[in-house]
């Protein structure tokens, strides 16, 4: 059995307008209100500072040897993340949550970064209120990333990323919202209401692909005479059931990562959910590699 971790910036005054400071000083005078019901709730706590990169949840894939997915070493990847002329995050504390005595705040944001650094897709993972992800997401869009290199190359790649949100100013708490600040530092913070889940907490226990694509050897490479190929990916699969955010964890060589990755984005499956809920789920699988004249679409490798 082998474990897969997937891991995933100060604005001036000038970017965001003084008028929604002010708003949300005003705002703090507001009686707080219940924050209305949010998915599946999660008891893992976040102790990121701003702008630190987090560690999502640990995955297994099992029923195979880990010398079947030969890892990269650490020393042949460069970790994809933020760009040298990217600008460090400082992120206003939202209004909303000035208006509902929230004391602070976390959210984590996945951005798809292919080769050249550029982003392709965004999805938000997690957070302790929607409005606190849906900033981080606003702020992932105006920056500037590096890509993933493995052994020197660079390659598509997933780069998660977290921030901790905190007042500015000080908030006037109803005893709600004290007791809540209290718990908060007891458990050392606040609790997540959204955030990925594994295949096996979902209803039934494993996704149902819908839908699957074999990868093709890409030009340039051999492969070994009567072996098969594979190479690891970890992917999130959202609530519509697509894969999104996938991220090659093992591989013979770099040369097979775009061609997987490529298969894998035509993936689908039914739409995950947890006591007929819909959720995002965080995974891995296996997909196997064959030669282009074979041309024959095969069900997606198994994880048992």
């Amino acid at each position: 059995m082998i474990a897969l971790k997937s891991v995933g910036a100060q604005r001036h005054w000038s970017r965001r307008s003084r008028t929604s400071m002010l708003a949300a000083v005003a705002a703090s005078l507001v009686v707080s209100v219940l924050s209305p019901a949010q998915p599946a709730p999660s008891s893992t706590p976040d102790d990121t500072a701003p702008g630190e990169v987090v560690t999502l949840p640990k995955v297994t894939v099992e029923g195979e040897s880990a010398k079947n997915y030969p890892f990269f070493k650490k020393t042949e990847v460069d970790p994809p993340g933020f760009s040298a002329t990217s600008i460090p995050i400082d992120l206003f504390y939202p209004g909303k949550a000035y208006v509902d005595g929230v004391s602070e705040g976390s959210a984590t944001v996945g951005v798809m970064l292919d080769s050249d650094g550029k982003p392709t897709d965004f999805l938000i993972l997690r957070y302790t209120q929607r409005y606190f992800g849906e900033s981080l997401l606003r702020e992932a869009h105006e920056q500037q990333f590096a890509p993933r290199k493995v052994k020197g190359i660079a390659v598509h790649g997933r780069f998660d990323f977290g921030y901790r949100f905190v007042p500015t100013v000080v908030m006037q708490l109803t005893s709600f919202s004290a007791i809540e600040e209290r718990n908060n530092e007891i458990e050392g913070g606040p609790r997540f209401i959204y955030a990925p889940h594994l295949e096996r907490e979902i209803d039934g226990g494993a996704l149902e692909g819908t839908k699957s694509s074999v990868a093709f050897f890409p030009d340039g490479y051999t492969p070994p005479p009567g072996k098969v190929v594979k190479v690891l990916v970890s992917f999130y699969v959202d609530e519509s059931g697509h894969v999104r955010l996938p991220s090659v964890e093992s591989a013979a060589s770099p040369l097979l990562i775009p061609n997987a990755i490529k298969a894998i984005e035509h993936w689908e499956f039914r739409p995950p959910t947890l006591k007929g809920r819909p959720v995002l789920v965080f995974t891995t699988w296996s997909v196997r590699f064959v030669a282009f004249d074979t041309q024959q679409q095969a069900a997606p490798e198994t994880k048992r």
